[in-house]
């Protein structure tokens, strides 16, 4: 018997080796399937954390175009046509970077942000052409429904992101 072990322990020898190099083959595919398992898991976690970061901006900044709008309607009220302007720039602003947060499948969304942002330029404009002296009732009127439309459309894109419900109301 010990013969045969001093003439073929090469051969035994080789032949553990491919078995143990084979098991720890095995394993090591094994950790690297976990890994690619536990890498794809974190990409879905980090995407769905950057989605609820994005939709917490955009209701947080429709949130706050709510509050610039009836900053914008006492402004109206109390004849401040000049300082209502530079409300005006922010809302536009604020609307822009929320049509850029909007993921591009949100064509609705996008499209009443971007209507109402228009219908804000066209206000803006308005006021600028005529001076806070050529601002008539009409106009004042025409103002206080638009301004009551867009803060209604902001109130229910703010509620469909889910972040509760949105403040305020139309005045």
């Amino acid at each position: 018997m010990t013969e045969f072990w001093t003439t073929n322990w090469g051969d035994a020898a080789t032949a553990l080796g491919i078995l143990v190099s084979l098991i720890g083959l095995g394993w090591a595919i094994r950790e690297a399937h976990g890994a690619r398992s536990a890498a794809q898991a974190a990409q879905i976690a980090a995407n769905e954390a950057r989605d609820r970061m994005a939709r917490h901006l955009q209701a947080v900044d429709l949130q706050r175009g709510i509050g610039l709008i009836g900053r914008i309607k006492d402004l109206h009220a109390n004849n401040r046509w000049e300082a209502a302007t530079e409300h005006y720039q922010t809302l536009r602003e604020m609307l822009s970077d929320v049509i850029v947060r909007c993921p591009e499948e949100k064509t609705e969304f996008r499209q009443k942000l971007a209507i109402a942002r228009s219908n804000i330029t066209a206000m803006d404009n308005r006021v600028r052409e005529r001076g806070a002296e050529g601002v008539s009732e009409d106009d004042r009127s025409q103002f206080g429904q638009g301004l009551n439309d867009i803060q209604s459309d902001l109130e229910e894109l703010a509620s469909d992101l889910g972040f509760g419900d949105a403040p305020g109301g139309t005045a």
